[in-house]
């Protein structure tokens, strides 16, 4: 599990843009139109179909606008002629979280393009984007995968190149998924799994998770509560105790998580797992898991809010919770690498927040090894995040950190939002070393 993910969210982990309900399919994403210059009735050239993989061919999308996109998969149509297939398309200027199958009446066959040289192309598109758009795409298409050479990156590309599981119902939403997750064989003909959302079984069927839910009398993750502020309360659930629920919990967070490897030896892992309570239950809003026991100073495995609960701060409440808990156990932390496009910015805004707070508090001079006792943020990480805001120096052999007040409010005010707080005298908890 090591590393699924780690988050977490468009700018924070997991605050991806909100979805239907979600959702999931990023409806939020500005897609750079391309109208077609095409009447209603068209020729299909002959031989064009069926299409193959790998051609590049302009897509009506859900905007009713046309998209550049390449056909990743096809598949034949029951009961249809020989030309009769649906395609797994990929935007091509986009994350594959937007990948979808698609119609063969939402293609535009007057622009297929077989063999394209990607650099030109992706050159040509380029130029086709607002400045605005290409930040936006540059802020969101770093897949998380430099870890990989470029063979596994392949190979891992390859397996989940195509979503498996279309929709999910969790409690109360059904919920898009964006990538594929490796649910055993059994469920690999289910385009919508069922889960109860407070053991996390999943099931084919509406009328099984009625029988289920029934049945199962659990109101909340099967862990100790070790924090509860209003209606937020923090579950720690031990892999080791919790195997089935745990392993439950990383297939549906594969879902929404790019990464490279979906771990099975949850023994090794500590999930926390953050609810909304009400007086039906604790329903979990996300999660992160970190190692028991991390020589790396890792306070964090995976990170992810579910896409319903995103865009209000719940991300960057999980990742202050890490560094809460990395204070109690006396400890500097840091997420374990590589993050993913999200977490990355996640984390950058979260640790410009708390670095320029206490600069702006702080009226003399302080290190950066002052810095982190104070924060339990590694070192490295303040110093690459200082460098990245250009208030590091290096003076007569030493690093300097400039301060200039109206510099500082700046950076913060870029910095957004700082979230949900965590009300540390609300904590419960012994870290889990001592708990052995």
């Amino acid at each position: 599990m090591g590393s699924l993910e780690n988050t977490t969210e468009n700018g924070e982990p997991m605050d991806l843009p909100p979805c239907n309900g979600v959702g999931g399919g990023d409806s939020s994403f500005a897609l750079v139109e391309t109208p077609p210059e095409k009447g209603l009735s068209r020729k299909i050239k002959p031989g064009i179909l069926p299409l193959e993989v790998g051609t590049r061919v302009m897509c009506k999308w859900r905007d009713n606008k046309y998209h550049s996109v390449k056909v990743i998969e096809r598949r034949k149509l029951n009961n249809g002629g020989p030309n009769d297939y649906e395609y797994y398309v990929h935007y091509v200027e986009f994350n594959r979280r937007l990948d979808e199958w698609v119609k063969l009446e939402q293609l535009d066959l007057d622009s297929v393009e077989a063999d394209v040289d990607e650099k030109v192309e992706d050159k040509a598109a380029s130029l086709k984007m607002t400045r605005h758009q290409k930040r936006k795409i540059d802020e969101t298409h770093v897949e998380g995968h430099e870890e990989l050479d470029a063979a596994s990156l392949r190979e891992h590309e390859e397996f989940t190149k195509v979503k498996n599981i279309a929709t999910i119902e969790l409690g109360r939403y059904e919920i898009e998924t964006w990538y594929f997750s490796p649910f055993p064989p059994e469920y690999s003909d289910s385009l919508k799994l069922y889960f109860c959302e407070f053991c996390l079984n999943f099931m084919k069927r509406k009328e099984q998770l009625q029988r289920h839910m029934r049945k199962c009398d659990l109101k909340h993750p099967p862990g100790d509560e070790i924090y509860r502020s209003g209606t937020l309360s923090m579950f720690e659930v031990d892999g080791k105790k919790n195997k089935v629920y745990t392993q439950n919990l990383c297939y549906l967070a594969k879902l929404f998580l790019d990464h490279k490897t979906l771990y099975y030896d949850v023994d090794l892992f500590l999930f926390y797992i953050l609810c909304e309570c009400d007086d039906r239950g604790c329903h979990m809003v996300g999660y992160f898991s970190k190692e028991k026991h991390s020589e790396e100073s890792y306070n964090l495995a995976c990170i992810l809010t579910l896409p319903p609960y995103q865009r209000k701060g719940y991300g960057k409440f999980l990742i202050a919770f890490s560094y809460e808990l990395s204070k109690k156990e006396g400890k500097v932390g840091t997420p374990e690498r590589p993050l993913s496009d999200l977490g990355l910015l996640s984390y950058r805004g979260y640790w410009t927040r708390v670095l320029l707070d206490i600069l702006k508090k702080h009226k003399s001079n302080i290190s950066i090894k002052e810095l982190s006792d104070m924060t339990a943020i590694k070192a490295d990480d303040i110093l690459s995040t200082l460098q990245n805001l250009e208030l590091i120096q290096y003076r007569k052999g030493q690093h300097a950190i400039c301060a200039d007040p109206k510099v500082l409010d700046r950076h913060l005010k870029a910095a957004g939002r700082g979230g949900l707080e965590v009300d540390v005298s609300k904590l419960i908890w012994t870290p889990y070393k001592e708990q052995s």
